[in-house]
Formats: structure tokens, sequence, C-alpha cells
């Protein structure tokens, strides 16, 4: 019984430590595709690999567009952790290019 426990034990932990995704600290930059072309970003991973800074560095959308939502996801962003957020209504589509450009930097960090 001992040695399934064991076994048990040793297995879960080896799936669970596979299955986490710790991300390399740093700064990282990469493109997503806004509602008139691309959106830059430059995304800083803290020595935690949390996402602590996300940086627009460039972008050919209009100005309304991401003036409407790049605060508000940059927030999002960086509270959870996670490029995993709501895109902003009335400027959904710069919403998707930020958040795509924040995912492929992430992906960077891995």
């Amino acid at each position: 019984m001992k040695k399934i426990l064991t076994c048990i034990l040793i297995g879960s932990l080896l799936f669970f430590t596979s299955c986490s995704r710790v991300n390399k600290a740093g700064t990282y930059e990469a493109t997503g595709k806004g509602r008139n072309g691309d959106l830059k970003v430059s995304v800083t991973i803290n020595s935690e690999g949390e996402i602590s800074d996300v940086e627009l560095v460039e972008y050919e959308d209009n100005i309304e567009f991401v003036e409407a939502c790049y605060e508000k996801i940059k927030e999002e962003i960086i509270k959870k952790n996670s490029y995993d957020v709501d895109t902003i209504t009335g400027a959904t589509e710069t919403s998707k290019g930020i958040i795509e450009a924040v995912r492929n930097a992430v992906e960077q960090a891995k």
C-alpha cells in the first residue's frame, strides 16, 4: 500500500511540476494585428515570472481606438498576470491586437 501511495505522489508531483508555466524574467517585444495595422508592445516579466509592465511601443491604429483600450487592458493583464482578458467595446480589433502582442511576448519568456 505504501509503494502505491508513493508512486501516486511521485507521479502527481512530476505531472504538476511539468505543467507549471514559469516565465523567464526580462523584457520582451512582440507585435499583434490591430484594426488598421500592427501594434508593438514591450512586456516586462519580473523575477517571480509575473507580468509587471506592458508598454505600447508603436502602433498603426487610430489614436482614438488605442486610447479607448490600452490602459484598461494593461491594467487587467497586470492584475490577472495573464493575457486572457476581455476586449474593450468600441475598440475590439485594437484590443485583440494588443492582447495578441502581449501573448506573443509572453510566449518568448517561456
